[in-house]
C-alpha cells in the first residue's frame, strides 16, 4: 500500500483516539479519566506518524527476498557520520532486472549505519521490487530538504480528526457506565412500555428521582424535559457541593444516572409540588396550537428562566417555541409585521413594568419583524427572534419590555438611565408607522411580502440632527431605508 495513504490512515485512527479520550474524560467522572480517557490519549500519541528527515523516505534494507533484484552498490553518500541509526544516504548503485536490461541509479534513502557498514564491505547486494528506483527518473532529493507537505500533512490530519470526534459528538459523551440492578417487576410497568402522557412521564420522573436519591432531591430540581420520541431526562441538585446529576428514562420504564460536569446553585432550581398539579398535557397541546401543530408531540421542558426567576414551561413543535407558566397561561404567537396587533401587545405588557400608556417615560419603541429576510438594524433584545420592544427610563429605574412571539412579556429593569428625550406609549402613532412602511416600500420599490420584513423604532437620537423621529429598514434594500418625523412625514434616507 502507498506509504503516504497509510500514514495518512494512521494519522486518522490516532486523531480518533485522542479525541474520544478528551471526550470521554472532560464530560464523566474522575474515574473515567484515569482509566479510559488516559490511556485512550497515550494510545494515540503513540500511534500518531511523527515528521522527521527519514519520514518520507524508504528504508534500505538489503536482504534476501522472494524475487529480489540484484544491485551493485558504486557509491554512498551519507548525511551524517554520527551515530545516528538511521540517515539520508545517497545510494548510486547499478541495477539488473532479471530478463531486462541494466540501468544506473541515483536515489536517497534511509539507510542504518550497519548497513551503510556492509555495503562499502560488499557492495552487491539485492532488493524486493517495490523499492528499486524508477529506471530513468530525474532528480534526486538533497540532504538539505525538509520533510515535504506530505510529512506535514500527518499531525493536521490527526489534529482535525481529534476536534471533528470531540465536537462533533458534543453533550453526547456523557456516559452512564452504572446500571442499576434490575428493579423489581412493578403490576403497572412490568408488562407494557410507560405512558406517553405527560402528567405520568412527570410522574414517572419525580418518583424516580425520589427513589434514586431520597424524597429532598424533589426539592431541587433544575431541568425536567420530556422528548416528543418518549425520553426523559431530569437533573437534579446536591445543595451541599452544586453538583449535578442527570436521570434518564427510556421508553421501557428504566431509570438510569449519569454524573453531569456542571456546577449550578440552588437559586435555579424548583420544587416539584410548583408544577405537581400542573395539568401538562393541556398546556402542551394549548401550546401546539398556539404553533399551528395541534396533534403533534414535541419536546417539553420545564425549568426557571435564570437564577431566581419564574418556573417557565416550554413547548418545541419544529422551529417553534413556546413559553408557558404552570398556572396555564401560554405565549401567543403573533405576527410583529402587524402593527395593530404588535401595538395591542405593547399596551398590554407596558403593565408588567407598572407603567401607564400616558406616562412619558419610553426611551425606544420597536417592532421587528420575523420574516427571514429582515435586516439587522441595530443590537437589540428582538434582533434574532422579531418582535416588539420597548425600553423606559423613569428616573428613579430603567430597563425594557420585550415581547416575542410564543414567549411570554419579560420585563429586565437596567442600571442604565438614558437622556434621551421621553415620550409616552399614547405619543405613537399608529397610523404614522403604516404611513412610514408604505413610503420606504414606495421609494425602495419592494414586492408586496417584503412588506414583513421590516424594522422600525422611534427613539430619540442625539447624534441625528431630527432627534425624536422614526427610523425604518424594509428587507435589506438600501432605497427603503429611511428616517420620518414622528407623524410620518420623510426626513432623511438613511436610518442612525
Amino acid at each position: 500500500m502507498n506509504r503516504t495513504a497509510v500514514c495518512v490512515g494512521q494519522a486518522g485512527a490516532a486523531g480518533a483516539l485522542i479525541g474520544i479520550g478528551i471526550g470521554l474524560g472532560a464530560y464523566n467522572a474522575w474515574w473515567v479519566a484515569v482509566l479510559v480517557s488516559i490511556p485512550l490519549i497515550v494510545a494515540g500519541v503513540a500511534i500518531a506518524p511523527r515528521p522527521s528527515r527519514t519520514s518520507e523516505l524508504a528504508v534500505f534494507e538489503g536482504r534476501a527476498y522472494p524475487q529480489a533484484v540484484p544491485v551493485r552498490v558504486d557509491a554512498l553518500v551519507r548525511s551524517s557520520l554520527a551515530d545516528d541509526d538511521l540517515q539520508p544516504t545517497l545510494v548510486s548503485a547499478r541495477i539488473s532486472p532479471p530478463h531486462d536490461t541494466d540501468y544506473q541509479a541515483r536515489w536517497i534513502a534511509s539507510m542504518s549505519r550497519g548497513n551503510f557498514r556492509s555495503l562499502t564491505e560488499n557492495p552487491v547486494t539485492a532488493l524486493p521490487p517495490d523499492q528499486l528506483p524508477e529506471r530513468g527518473a530525474s532528480g534526486t532529493q538533497g540532504f538539505d530538504e525538509h520533510p515535504g507537505t506530505r510529512a506535514a500533512l500527518y499531525p493536521v490530519v490527526t489534529m482535525l480528526v481529534t476536534l471533528a470526534v470531540l465536537f462533533g459528538v458534543g453533550e453526547a459523551w456523557h456516559v452512564s457506565f452504572d446500571r442499576p440492578a434490575s428493579p423489581e417487576p412493578r403490576a403497572d410497568t412490568a408488562t407494557k412500555s410507560k405512558s406517553m402522557n405527560l402528567n405520568a412521564r412527570r410522574d414517572g420522573m419525580i418518583r424516580a428521582i425520589a427513589e434514586q436519591f431520597g424524597p429532598a432531591a424533589t426539592n431541587n430540581l433544575l431541568d425536567l424535559r420530556f422528548t416528543g420520541s418518549g425520553s426523559d431526562y431530569g437533573t437534579v441538585l446536591d445543595p451541599t457541593n452544586g453538583d449535578t446529576t442527570i436521570v434518564y428514562i427510556n421508553n421501557g420504564g428504566d431509570a438510569f444516572t449519569t454524573p453531569s460536569t456542571q456546577v449550578r446553585r440552588k437559586d435555579s432550581t424548583f420544587l416539584a409540588t410548583e408544577i405537581a398539579s400542573t395539568d401538562l398535557d393541556a398546556i402542551a397541546e394549548k401550546m401546539a396550537q398556539n404553533a399551528d401543530a395541534a396533534g403533534r408531540r414535541g419536546d417539553f421542558e420545564i425549568k426557571r428562566s435564570g437564577p431566581g426567576a419564574p418556573v417557565i414551561l416550554t413547548g418545541r413543535f419544529g422551529g417553534k417555541s413556546i413559553n408557558g407558566l404552570p398556572d396555564g397561561t401560554v405565549g401567543e404567537v403573533f405576527d410583529p409585521a402587524d402593527f395593530p396587533v404588535s401595538f395591542e401587545r405593547a399596551r398590554e405588557a407596558l403593565a408588567l413594568a407598572g407603567i401607564a400608556p400616558s406616562d412619558r417615560v419610553l426611551t425606544n419603541f420597536e417592532i421587528r419583524g420575523t420574516h427571514r429576510a429582515t435586516p439587522t438594524a441595530h443590537a437589540s433584545a428582538v434582533q434574532t427572534r422579531g418582535g416588539v420592544l420597548l425600553e423606559f427610563d423613569t428616573g428613579e429605574r430603567s430597563g425594557e419590555i420585550v415581547v416575542v412571539p410564543g414567549e411570554l412579556p419579560e420585563v429586565t429593569d437596567k442600571s442604565y438611565h438614558s437622556g434621551a428625550q421621553r415620550f409616552a406609549f399614547d405619543d405613537i402613532d399608529l397610523e404614522a408607522f403604516e404611513s412610514v412602511r408604505t413610503q420606504a416600500m414606495q421609494r425602495g420599490v419592494l414586492e408586496p411580502y417584503e412588506r414583513e420584513a421590516v424594522d422600525i423604532w422611534m427613539t430619540d437620537r442625539e447624534i441625528d440632527q431630527h432627534r425624536l423621529a422614526i427610523r425604518i429598514e424594509l428587507a435589506g434594500v438600501d432605497a427603503a431605508t429611511g428616517t420620518y418625523s414622528v407623524s410620518g412625514e420623510f426626513l432623511a434616507p438613511g436610518a442612525i
